[in-house]
């Protein structure tokens, strides 16, 4: 009869519910875009320009090519501040994003973002305007 097929179909829903309740594996470590404490170069804003400006070298060749323009650079700043998975986004040209790539490199531990009063990895987007000063 059908009493029989009601109560397997019940029987069923109430597995599938067990299932779900199942402890979820952990999460990969979760990188966040925006936060209430967002990472910083030790000394703010200006003093992470002037660490670009006081670093970068135009490279030559496209200087005398008068190659200049933006170079977007993404990367994660870490919870200890280190920054990590340094991507260009864009740019004008190679030689130029990858001097950005080797200056960011180099950078200072960051104070890290914080969510909740609790480090945690943050993306950040930087542009790096490369000028050719007459």
């Amino acid at each position: 009869g059908t009493d029989d097929l009601t109560k397997t179909v019940r029987e069923h829903k109430d597995e599938v519910i067990v299932e779900e309740k199942k402890p979820e594996p952990p999460k990969k470590e979760e990188i966040f875009t925006a936060v209430e404490q967002p990472p910083q170069f030790p000394g703010g804003e200006a003093a992470l320009l002037k660490y670009i400006a006081d670093h970068i070298r135009y490279p030559a060749a496209a200087q005398e090519n008068g190659i200049q323009g933006k170079v977007i650079i993404q990367f994660v700043v870490e919870k200890d501040g280190r920054l990590t998975n340094v991507q260009v986004l864009s740019t004008p040209d190679r030689s130029l994003s990858e001097e950005a790539v080797r200056v960011l490199q180099l950078s200072p531990r960051w104070s890290p973002g914080k969510q909740r009063n609790q480090p945690v990895r943050i993306k950040y987007t930087l542009p790096v305007d490369f000028r050719i000063q007459n």
